[in-house]
């Protein structure tokens, strides 16, 4: 369990950036009330009284208007929390009182007026389709870079770590000047850019920084090839090795 537990981690760690983790840890959107919306007031009184909303919503504070046959009537306040909405609206002069609850795009309750009260329904009007625009020109792959005479390093590498016994592909895009490695390591999962590199003698050093903490990999190029060491986070260490293509 606890290597199966590390793997997880260090799969995350060498193929995943840190807004692909965002995605897949990230927490569901809450329900959005605000927006437009058209419905009916009922009442023994008013019979059944058409009307039209326009509610906004700054964490939990609601505003707006309600516009009805007689005019337009501003609330004043109100709050929104767990589904439960609650607003005080300026009639003419007179406080109407609405209590209702959203789901599925619609808001049911009650309201009260100067002791009158009722039912009401509205229901979240769509929101008009932005213009149409055209379609972005494609991005093209970020070409590899050319090594100098004599540099080892400048290129795109196969490489693969081995955890616990499993093999975990992947491929390095590297670019050496001077002794400093910049570049990415990459896989169909995501990409992530090499915080940390150096190159002194014949040894490759690369720090990646992930939410999870930071991946060290050293290793030894000899004729085209790398192999060395990683760590991650104090928390794992294995063998690795990579190939230039």
């Amino acid at each position: 369990m606890q290597l199966r537990k590390i793997t997880s981690l260090l799969v995350v760690a060498l193929l995943m950036s840190a807004s692909a983790v965002a995605a897949t840890l990230g927490a569901q959107a809450k329900p959005d009330i605000a927006g437009k919306y058209e419905g009916i007031a009922k009442g023994a009184g008013i019979g059944e009284v058409p009307l039209t909303a326009e509610i906004k919503n700054d964490n939990g504070k609601i505003s707006g208007k309600l516009d009805i046959p007689q005019g337009t009537a501003t609330i004043t306040s109100g709050t929104f929390v767990d589904g439960k909405l609650s607003m005080k609206v300026d009639a003419a002069g007179s406080e109407l009182t609405i209590n209702g609850t959203f789901k599925d795009d619609k808001i049911t309750g009650d309201w009260a007026l100067e002791g009158q009260t009722g039912t009401f329904e509205l229901k979240k009007m769509a929101a008009a389709a932005a213009p149409a625009t055209p379609p972005a020109a494609a991005t093209p792959p970020a070409a590899t870079p050319t090594p100098a005479p004599g540099d080892p390093v400048t290129g795109e590498w196969d490489a693969t770590a081995d955890i616990g016994g499993q093999s975990l592909p992947f491929t390095m895009k590297l670019k050496l000047e001077g002794d400093k490695v910049t570049g990415s390591t990459e896989s169909a999962q995501g990409s992530v850019p090499i915080t940390k590199g150096s190159f002194v003698g014949d040894k490759l050093s690369i720090t990646i920084d992930t939410p999870n903490g930071a991946v060290v990999l050293t290793g030894i190029i000899k004729e085209g090839k790398l192999t060395g060491d990683f760590d991650f986070a104090g928390q794992a260490q294995g063998k690795w090795e990579a190939k230039k293509k």
